[in-house]
Protein backbone atom coordinates (compact mmCIF):
# COMPACT_ATOMS: atom_id res chain seq x y z
CA UNK A 1 0.00 0.00 0.00
CA UNK A 2 1.46 3.26 -1.16
CA UNK A 3 2.04 6.24 1.01
CA UNK A 4 0.08 9.18 -0.57
CA UNK A 5 2.08 12.55 -0.53
CA UNK A 6 0.81 15.84 -1.13
CA UNK A 7 3.04 18.80 -0.82
CA UNK A 8 1.79 22.68 0.88
CA UNK A 9 4.76 24.82 -0.90
CA UNK A 10 6.77 23.87 -4.22
CA UNK A 11 9.68 26.16 -4.22
CA UNK A 12 13.25 25.14 -4.27
CA UNK A 13 13.70 23.07 -1.64
CA UNK A 14 10.49 21.02 -2.06
CA UNK A 15 13.15 19.55 -5.42
CA UNK A 16 15.08 17.00 -3.56
CA UNK A 17 12.22 15.82 -1.75
CA UNK A 18 9.89 15.23 -4.44
CA UNK A 19 12.71 13.32 -6.28
CA UNK A 20 13.56 11.31 -3.63
CA UNK A 21 9.59 10.08 -3.47
CA UNK A 22 9.44 9.81 -6.70
CA UNK A 23 12.01 7.27 -6.73
CA UNK A 24 10.46 4.72 -4.01
CA UNK A 25 7.73 2.23 -5.12
CA UNK A 26 5.73 2.67 -1.77
CA UNK A 27 4.95 6.67 -2.42
CA UNK A 28 2.08 8.29 -4.72
CA UNK A 29 2.60 11.89 -5.19
CA UNK A 30 -0.69 13.07 -5.42
CA UNK A 31 -1.19 16.89 -4.93
CA UNK A 32 0.35 19.69 -4.63
CA UNK A 33 0.10 23.14 -3.90
CA UNK A 34 1.44 26.77 -4.35
CA UNK A 35 -0.28 30.01 -4.74
CA UNK A 36 3.02 30.52 -8.10
CA UNK A 37 1.14 29.14 -11.09
CA UNK A 38 4.92 28.84 -12.59
CA UNK A 39 6.26 27.10 -9.53
CA UNK A 40 3.35 24.68 -9.89
CA UNK A 41 3.25 23.85 -13.16
CA UNK A 42 6.86 22.95 -13.28
CA UNK A 43 6.54 20.75 -10.65
CA UNK A 44 3.25 19.06 -11.99
CA UNK A 45 5.15 18.67 -15.30
CA UNK A 46 7.82 16.83 -13.77
CA UNK A 47 6.41 15.03 -10.86
CA UNK A 48 2.45 14.53 -11.91
CA UNK A 49 -0.12 15.07 -9.34
CA UNK A 50 -3.41 17.13 -9.15
CA UNK A 51 -2.23 20.92 -8.57
CA UNK A 52 -4.04 23.22 -6.25
CA UNK A 53 -3.31 27.20 -5.81
CA UNK A 54 -4.54 27.08 -2.54
CA UNK A 55 -3.33 24.28 -0.31
CA UNK A 56 -6.63 24.18 1.81
CA UNK A 57 -8.58 23.01 -1.44
CA UNK A 58 -5.86 20.27 -1.45
CA UNK A 59 -6.28 19.02 2.02
CA UNK A 60 -10.12 19.40 1.94
CA UNK A 61 -10.40 17.04 -1.96
CA UNK A 62 -7.70 14.73 -1.25
CA UNK A 63 -7.32 11.47 1.05
CA UNK A 64 -3.34 12.00 2.00
CA UNK A 65 -1.44 10.03 4.09
CA UNK A 66 1.06 12.79 4.69
CA UNK A 67 2.33 16.30 3.54
CA UNK A 68 5.85 17.97 2.67
CA UNK A 69 5.44 21.50 3.97
CA UNK A 70 7.98 23.83 1.67
CA UNK A 71 6.65 27.18 2.28
CA UNK A 72 8.65 30.48 3.78
CA UNK A 73 9.36 30.07 7.55
CA UNK A 74 6.37 32.69 7.63
CA UNK A 75 3.84 30.66 6.82
CA UNK A 76 3.83 27.66 9.30
CA UNK A 77 1.27 27.77 11.39
CA UNK A 78 -1.92 27.32 9.59
CA UNK A 79 -0.77 24.55 7.21
CA UNK A 80 0.91 22.65 10.26
CA UNK A 81 -2.41 22.93 12.35
CA UNK A 82 -4.53 22.15 9.20
CA UNK A 83 -2.70 19.36 8.19
CA UNK A 84 -2.42 17.61 11.74
CA UNK A 85 -6.21 18.46 12.18
CA UNK A 86 -6.75 15.92 9.40
CA UNK A 87 -4.76 13.41 11.17
CA UNK A 88 -2.21 13.90 8.26
CA UNK A 89 1.80 13.16 9.33
CA UNK A 90 3.62 16.07 8.77
CA UNK A 91 7.66 17.00 7.14
CA UNK A 92 8.10 20.60 7.94
CA UNK A 93 11.28 22.34 6.46
CA UNK A 94 13.40 23.88 8.92
CA UNK A 95 13.40 26.87 10.33
CA UNK A 96 9.67 26.28 12.18
CA UNK A 97 9.43 30.07 11.93
CA UNK A 98 11.26 33.08 12.23
CA UNK A 99 9.20 34.29 14.95
CA UNK A 100 9.77 32.86 18.40
CA UNK A 101 6.29 34.01 19.62
CA UNK A 102 4.59 32.27 16.23
CA UNK A 103 6.98 29.53 16.91
CA UNK A 104 5.36 29.00 20.55
CA UNK A 105 1.97 29.17 19.77
CA UNK A 106 2.40 26.85 16.97
CA UNK A 107 3.86 24.41 19.75
CA UNK A 108 1.03 25.31 22.79
CA UNK A 109 -1.15 23.98 19.96
CA UNK A 110 0.26 20.75 18.96
CA UNK A 111 0.41 19.94 22.90
CA UNK A 112 -3.54 20.24 22.59
CA UNK A 113 -3.82 17.48 19.84
CA UNK A 114 -1.44 14.47 21.51
CA UNK A 115 -1.54 12.26 18.31
CA UNK A 116 -0.06 15.14 15.96
CA UNK A 117 3.32 13.69 14.20
CA UNK A 118 5.40 16.82 12.85
CA UNK A 119 9.25 15.95 11.96
CA UNK A 120 11.07 19.16 10.96
CA UNK A 121 13.68 18.90 8.27
CA UNK A 122 17.52 19.33 10.50
CA UNK A 123 18.79 17.03 7.58
CA UNK A 124 22.22 16.66 9.55
CA UNK A 125 20.06 14.69 11.96
CA UNK A 126 19.80 11.50 9.94
CA UNK A 127 23.00 11.81 8.27
CA UNK A 128 24.86 8.15 7.82
CA UNK A 129 28.01 10.15 8.99
CA UNK A 130 26.60 11.60 11.86
CA UNK A 131 25.28 8.48 13.17
CA UNK A 132 28.68 7.05 12.67
CA UNK A 133 29.98 10.14 14.59
CA UNK A 134 27.84 9.18 17.50
CA UNK A 135 28.90 5.67 17.77
CA UNK A 136 32.23 6.96 17.55
CA UNK A 137 32.12 9.63 20.13
CA UNK A 138 30.28 7.28 22.76
CA UNK A 139 32.92 6.19 24.77
CA UNK A 140 34.66 9.71 24.40
CA UNK A 141 34.38 13.14 26.15
CA UNK A 142 34.32 16.26 23.95
CA UNK A 143 35.00 19.73 25.67
CA UNK A 144 35.76 22.32 22.73
CA UNK A 145 33.10 22.17 19.58
CA UNK A 146 34.00 24.33 16.36
CA UNK A 147 32.22 25.24 13.07
CA UNK A 148 32.69 27.24 10.47
CA UNK A 149 30.08 28.53 7.99
CA UNK A 150 31.10 30.07 4.70
CA UNK A 151 29.78 31.04 1.43
CA UNK A 152 30.32 34.08 -1.25
CA UNK A 153 27.09 35.53 -1.32
CA UNK A 154 28.17 38.99 0.14
CA UNK A 155 31.52 38.86 -2.37
CA UNK A 156 29.13 38.11 -5.74
CA UNK A 157 26.16 39.32 -4.42
CA UNK A 158 24.52 37.06 -6.92
CA UNK A 159 21.63 36.10 -4.81
CA UNK A 160 18.09 37.10 -4.61
CA UNK A 161 17.60 40.38 -3.21
CA UNK A 162 15.69 38.93 -0.63
CA UNK A 163 18.62 36.89 0.37
CA UNK A 164 20.79 40.47 2.27
CA UNK A 165 17.38 41.72 3.61
CA UNK A 166 17.32 40.21 7.24
CA UNK A 167 13.98 41.05 7.93
CA UNK A 168 12.81 38.57 4.99
CA UNK A 169 16.17 35.68 5.18
CA UNK A 170 17.03 35.87 8.74
CA UNK A 171 20.97 36.24 7.35
CA UNK A 172 23.70 33.88 7.84
CA UNK A 173 22.48 32.41 11.19
CA UNK A 174 18.44 31.75 11.02
CA UNK A 175 19.29 30.47 7.62
CA UNK A 176 22.31 28.46 7.28
CA UNK A 177 23.96 28.40 10.89
CA UNK A 178 21.15 26.80 12.23
CA UNK A 179 21.76 23.44 10.86
CA UNK A 180 24.82 23.46 12.89
CA UNK A 181 23.37 25.01 15.80
CA UNK A 182 20.88 21.73 15.91
CA UNK A 183 23.70 19.63 15.83
CA UNK A 184 25.29 20.90 18.17
CA UNK A 185 21.79 20.37 20.27
CA UNK A 186 21.49 16.96 19.30
CA UNK A 187 24.96 15.95 19.52
CA UNK A 188 26.18 18.31 23.12
CA UNK A 189 22.91 19.53 24.74
CA UNK A 190 22.04 22.59 25.67
CA UNK A 191 23.40 25.85 25.61
CA UNK A 192 23.28 28.53 28.54
CA UNK A 193 26.04 30.99 27.72
CA UNK A 194 26.46 33.06 24.23
CA UNK A 195 28.65 35.89 23.18
CA UNK A 196 29.28 37.15 19.80
CA UNK A 197 30.32 39.82 17.37
CA UNK A 198 29.46 40.77 13.99
CA UNK A 199 30.59 43.28 11.58
CA UNK A 200 30.25 44.11 7.62
CA UNK A 201 33.80 45.05 6.46
CA UNK A 202 32.99 45.50 2.87
CA UNK A 203 29.46 46.50 2.26
CA UNK A 204 27.84 48.73 4.79
CA UNK A 205 24.43 47.98 6.19
CA UNK A 206 21.59 50.19 4.23
CA UNK A 207 18.21 49.77 2.96
CA UNK A 208 17.78 46.63 1.50
CA UNK A 209 21.11 44.99 2.86
CA UNK A 210 20.94 44.18 6.34
CA UNK A 211 22.64 40.85 6.95
CA UNK A 212 25.88 40.73 8.43
CA UNK A 213 28.55 39.75 6.82
CA UNK A 214 31.51 38.41 9.14
CA UNK A 215 29.79 37.07 12.40
CA UNK A 216 32.47 35.09 15.38
CA UNK A 217 30.29 33.85 18.27
CA UNK A 218 31.75 31.64 21.54
CA UNK A 219 29.00 29.21 23.66
CA UNK A 220 29.03 27.67 26.80
CA UNK A 221 26.94 23.92 26.67
CA UNK A 222 25.54 23.43 29.90
CA UNK A 223 27.63 19.83 30.44
CA UNK A 224 30.75 22.73 30.80
CA UNK A 225 31.88 22.30 26.90
CA UNK A 226 33.16 25.17 25.08
CA UNK A 227 31.80 25.63 21.52
CA UNK A 228 32.84 28.86 18.84
CA UNK A 229 30.71 29.39 15.36
CA UNK A 230 32.48 31.37 13.10
CA UNK A 231 29.90 32.52 9.84
CA UNK A 232 30.93 34.64 6.89
CA UNK A 233 29.40 35.61 3.22
CA UNK A 234 32.43 36.84 2.13
CA UNK A 235 34.56 33.51 1.79
CA UNK A 236 35.89 31.93 -1.31
CA UNK A 237 33.27 29.21 -1.46
CA UNK A 238 30.78 27.54 -0.09
CA UNK A 239 31.82 25.65 3.00
CA UNK A 240 30.75 24.21 6.10
CA UNK A 241 32.95 22.29 8.64
CA UNK A 242 33.05 21.20 12.26
CA UNK A 243 35.62 20.00 14.69
CA UNK A 244 35.51 18.33 17.98
CA UNK A 245 37.85 17.59 20.15
CA UNK A 246 37.39 14.61 22.48
CA UNK A 247 39.86 13.06 25.38
CA UNK A 248 40.43 10.23 23.35
CA UNK A 249 39.95 11.54 19.50
CA UNK A 250 39.18 14.40 17.20
CA UNK A 251 36.63 14.46 14.86
CA UNK A 252 36.51 16.73 11.66
CA UNK A 253 33.18 16.90 9.57
CA UNK A 254 33.30 18.35 5.75
CA UNK A 255 29.77 18.98 5.41
CA UNK A 256 30.35 19.80 1.42
CA UNK A 257 31.96 16.49 0.86
CA UNK A 258 30.24 14.47 3.20
CA UNK A 259 33.24 13.08 4.81
CA UNK A 260 34.07 12.50 8.84
CA UNK A 261 37.61 12.00 9.67
CA UNK A 262 38.64 10.46 13.05
CA UNK A 263 42.27 11.22 14.60
CA UNK A 264 43.16 8.56 16.85
CA UNK A 265 46.91 7.81 18.25
CA UNK A 266 48.58 9.20 14.73
CA UNK A 267 46.15 7.08 12.74
CA UNK A 268 42.90 8.54 10.90
CA UNK A 269 39.77 6.90 9.96
CA UNK A 270 37.69 8.73 7.02
CA UNK A 271 34.17 7.78 6.58
CA UNK A 272 31.86 9.13 3.41
CA UNK A 273 28.50 9.17 2.20
CA UNK A 274 27.33 10.48 -1.00
CA UNK A 275 25.92 13.80 -0.72
CA UNK A 276 23.69 14.10 -3.37
CA UNK A 277 21.58 11.43 -1.12
CA UNK A 278 21.76 13.98 2.06
CA UNK A 279 18.31 14.67 1.43
CA UNK A 280 16.95 11.65 0.98
CA UNK A 281 18.01 9.66 4.81
CA UNK A 282 15.74 12.59 6.34
CA UNK A 283 12.60 11.26 4.21
CA UNK A 284 13.47 7.76 4.74
CA UNK A 285 13.49 8.22 8.27
CA UNK A 286 10.18 10.28 7.90
CA UNK A 287 8.39 7.55 5.56
CA UNK A 288 8.93 5.28 8.65
CA UNK A 289 7.50 7.51 11.45
CA UNK A 290 4.20 8.17 8.89
CA UNK A 291 3.96 3.75 8.60
CA UNK A 292 4.54 3.19 12.37
CA UNK A 293 3.06 6.84 13.70
CA UNK A 294 4.96 6.07 16.92
CA UNK A 295 6.21 9.67 17.77
CA UNK A 296 9.66 7.67 19.62
CA UNK A 297 10.83 7.42 15.76
CA UNK A 298 10.65 11.37 15.09
CA UNK A 299 13.92 12.44 14.75
CA UNK A 300 13.46 16.37 15.43
CA UNK A 301 9.60 16.81 16.99
CA UNK A 302 8.49 20.48 16.41
CA UNK A 303 9.61 21.04 20.42
CA UNK A 304 13.27 20.30 19.12
CA UNK A 305 12.69 22.40 16.26
CA UNK A 306 11.61 25.03 18.06
CA UNK A 307 14.87 24.73 20.58
CA UNK A 308 16.87 25.29 17.81
CA UNK A 309 15.04 28.61 16.56
CA UNK A 310 15.24 29.92 20.54
CA UNK A 311 19.72 29.53 19.98
CA UNK A 312 19.58 30.84 16.89
CA UNK A 313 17.70 33.71 17.31
CA UNK A 314 20.01 34.08 21.25
CA UNK A 315 23.14 33.75 18.67
CA UNK A 316 21.33 36.73 16.60
CA UNK A 317 20.55 38.64 19.54
CA UNK A 318 24.29 38.58 20.73
CA UNK A 319 26.02 39.92 17.71
CA UNK A 320 23.33 42.43 17.40
CA UNK A 321 24.29 44.38 20.94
Amino acid sequence: MSIRAGFIGVGGISHVHLSYLKSRDDVEIVALSDPNYENLQKRLDEFGGTGYPDYRLMLEKESLDAVWICTPPQIRQEPILDSVDRGLAVFCEKPVEHRLEKARAIAAELKKRPNALVQIGYVFRAMPIIAALREKMADDAVWLIQSFYGSPMSRTLDMPAWFYDKSKSGGGLVDQATHNFDLFRFLFGEVDQIKGIAANPVHPKKSGYTIEEVIALNFQFENGALGAHLHTWLADRWRNELLFVGEKRVYRIDIWTGSLSIEEDNHTEIIRQDMDKMYHHENARFLELVESRDPAQNICSFEEGLKTLELVLACDRAVEM
